[in-house]
């Protein structure tokens, strides 16, 4: 398994540090693309710490609660408990709005309700001021859902989810991202015949010259930006997004 990580993050916040927020971003765009965990007026991810040490192996339990707690403290990263079990030690991340911002990414400042949230402790969320963009590719398993939830997924035709397997072929990661695009595509209402599938797959073996790793930086490219389509990568990176303008934080 690869990871991958924002050079200006690390310079903020250390190579460890840009490591977990370049995860989390991914795990938020895809919830974001699919309009799931919305709360306090920004898009979160969840998992638990035992979770967490598994997906990151070369951390140990303390040092990924010294990385957490530490982007904590630097207003990087927003904690927080939105399960109904109030029982449940599922841990709730979101991305402060410089982090959202690297990638392209930002939050309104208001609910979707039209009134201001806050912390529980009475304060309004951290603010930084903007860091540099920088689009980068990563590879990352998604989370577990916490306790009475589960992980939504497209409703697709059997032919689909046989021509989605017979492409991965056994490769986990490789259908866990496909999986990923194809969230994405319900979400957006794309058409996902197997026709408009087949010629999706063809597309991705042209720009991907068939090569395994290019075609798990094209999908993830395409999670990261919530596109329901696939685009070549310009140099390494992903193509420039024009971004409308926002008012926001």
């Amino acid at each position: 398994m690869e990871f991958h990580f924002n050079a200006e993050l690390a310079k903020q916040y250390g190579v460890d540090g840009a490591i977990f927020l370049h995860c989390m971003a991914f795990w938020v765009a895809k919830n974001r693309a699919n309009g799931r965990h919305y709360h306090e007026g920004r898009y979160w991810t969840y998992n638990t710490l035992e979770a967490l040490s598994k997906l990151f192996p070369f951390w140990s339990r303390r040092q990924l609660e010294r990385i957490i707690n530490g982007l904590k403290e630097a207003g990087a990263l927003l904690a927080g408990n939105f399960s109904e079990d109030r029982t449940d030690r599922t841990r709730w991340y979101a991305l402060a709005d410089c982090i959202l911002e690297v990638y392209g990414e930002s939050e309104p400042p208001i609910s979707r309700n039209g009134e201001m949230h806050f912390t529980d402790r009475g304060q309004p969320f951290h603010e930084t001021v903007k860091c540099n963009k920088e689009t980068v590719t990563y590879q990352i398993d998604p989370p577990k859902p916490p306790k009475g939830g589960r992980r939504g997924s497209a409703e697709l035709d059997g032919a689909v989810k046989s021509l989605l397997a017979e492409y991965a072929a056994g490769d986990t990661e490789l259908a866990e991202a496909l999986d990923a695009l194809m969230e994405i595509r319900a979400a957006k209402k794309a058409v996902d015949s197997t026709r408009a599938v087949t010629t999706l797959l063809n597309r991705l073996n042209r720009l991907s010259d068939n090569s395994r790793e290019v075609k798990l930086q094209i999908l993830e490219q395409s999670v990261t930006n919530s596109w329901k389509g696939i685009f070549p990568l310009k140099g390494g990176q992903a193509p420039t997004r024009k971004e409308p303008k926002r008012y926001v934080e």
